[in-house]
């Protein structure tokens, strides 16, 4: 997929992200070019050049003023409705039933992950701690994987476990949880191969992760930085990882996402999406679709993909709108034509949430017919808190839906 170009500095502050802290490196099939070069460091980003480099799932959302709450993206500022357009009746599967959260390991992995289903959640964390990204990629490469680290903040504190699907060795190849991996805590020397069951379940210390069988035949790991007050006691943070890893909570629910979509092209399916929920600068809810197998690089990178993604950004840590090159039904956008005839388009509210699309070649571009991304973009609906103004931490998810794709 692509990405979303990085917004351009102003006054000399380098800009934000526009992907909320937390988030993973997106996965995307082609790097659209930049708006500017804007800084990759800076006190109000903190943010990793990795993340916000890798081209991925558009992450953005329609501000207020482009789009109200529950409302179709692409409706003119004047209130016209949107231009119909014909699209496949692509399967979307039932939703799944519910199960309690209990902290029993499951007596079976599947064998591929839900995009849209919640498989687990975090139990204890370290104090200040909370849930913020939830990394869902369906297919024998993918996995389930969820991160959290400081509410309020880029730095410090952080923790990703993931989950590999039933016979699938822990990898990071193909894999777009592993581009929100934080830094591994490294164990001593003396630090046995075989580390303490998690669960009764046998476990391992292996690069820095802790690696453990969560059920027969299906791996997971779990990798952190900063986890207790005495950063450099590896004996410390390593107990904290293992303490997480045997409070955490199996069960099935819906992901809620602050986006719904029309099934796109026939032969796209959904590939993987994330969430997330609560950060340092707001939220995001992104979906992938892919052609055929879906397998990003190590920097995210992946072709054959369909990417959309909706995002509320704090006022003053996000895209103004500045440095635009185009205007979609009366909103200030960027729109850009990028190797192999992929496209990327992005469209500004004011102030905050926006949309974004990536098409990643010209094979998937052309699968969206003569409307292309502007057209696709007319049917996104931001089911979001519309005023970032009083931005809500956690992200207010009254009006979101466990049905994205329909």
């Amino acid at each position: 997929m692509t990405r979303l170009p990085e917004p351009p500095s102003s006054a000399g502050v380098p800009a934000a992200p526009l992907i909320p802290d937390g988030a993973p490196a997106p996965a995307d099939g082609t790097t659209a070019a930049q708006v500017a070069q804007a800084g990759r460091s800076g006190s109000r980003r903190g943010l990793s050049g990795r993340r916000i480099a890798a081209a991925g799932v558009l992450v953005a959302a329609v501000a207020f003023g482009a789009v109200r709450a529950g409302t179709v993206a692409g409706t003119p500022a004047t209130g016209a409705a949107a231009p119909e357009t014909r699209w496949s009746a692509a399967a979307v599967e039932p939703p799944v039933p519910a199960t309690p959260f209990t902290t029993t390991p499951p007596t079976a992995a599947p064998a591929s992950f839900d995009p849209v289903v919640r498989f687990a959640r975090f139990g204890w964390l370290p104090g200040g701690m909370v849930p913020r990204t939830t990394i869902v990629q369906a297919g024998p490469h993918g996995a389930y994987a969820m991160e959290a680290g400081l509410p309020k903040s880029s730095i410090g504190a952080r923790v990703l476990v993931t989950f590999f699907p039933q016979g699938v060795p822990p990898h990071r190849d193909c894999s777009l949880a592993a581009g929100a991996m934080p830094r591994s805590v490294e164990p001593a020397a003396a630090a046995p191969a075989v580390a303490p069951a998690v669960r009764g379940r046998p476990a391992t210390w292996t690069d820095g992760a802790l690696r453990w069988e969560y059920a027969p035949g299906a791996w997971a790991e779990i990798v952190g930085q900063e986890l207790t007050p005495t950063r450099e006691d590896t004996a410390a943070e390593l107990a904290a990882l293992a303490r997480i890893a045997g409070d955490l909570r199996f069960g099935t629910a819906s992901l809620r996402f602050p986006l719904a979509v029309p099934p796109p092209a026939e032969g796209l399916r959904l590939a993987a999406a994330w969430v997330t929920e609560q950060s340092k600068v707001g939220w995001t809810g992104s979906l992938v679709f892919a052609a055929g197998d879906y397998c990003p690089d190590p920097k995210g990178l992946a072709q054959g993909v369909l990417s959309v993604g909706v995002t509320g950004i704090i006022p003053g840590y996000g895209w103004t709108g500045d440095h635009s090159n185009a205007t979609v039904d009366g909103h200030r956008a960027i729109r850009q034509d990028l190797p192999g005839g992929g496209k990327a388009l992005a469209v500004y509210g004011d102030p905050g949430p926006y949309v974004s699309l990536g098409a990643s070649d010209g094979e998937i571009a052309a699968l969206l017919g003569a409307g292309g991304l502007e057209g696709f973009y007319r049917h996104v609906q931001v089911l979001a808190q519309p005023d970032l103004h009083a931005l809500a931490e956690p992200a207010d998810q009254a009006g979101w839906t466990t049905d994205p794709v329909r």
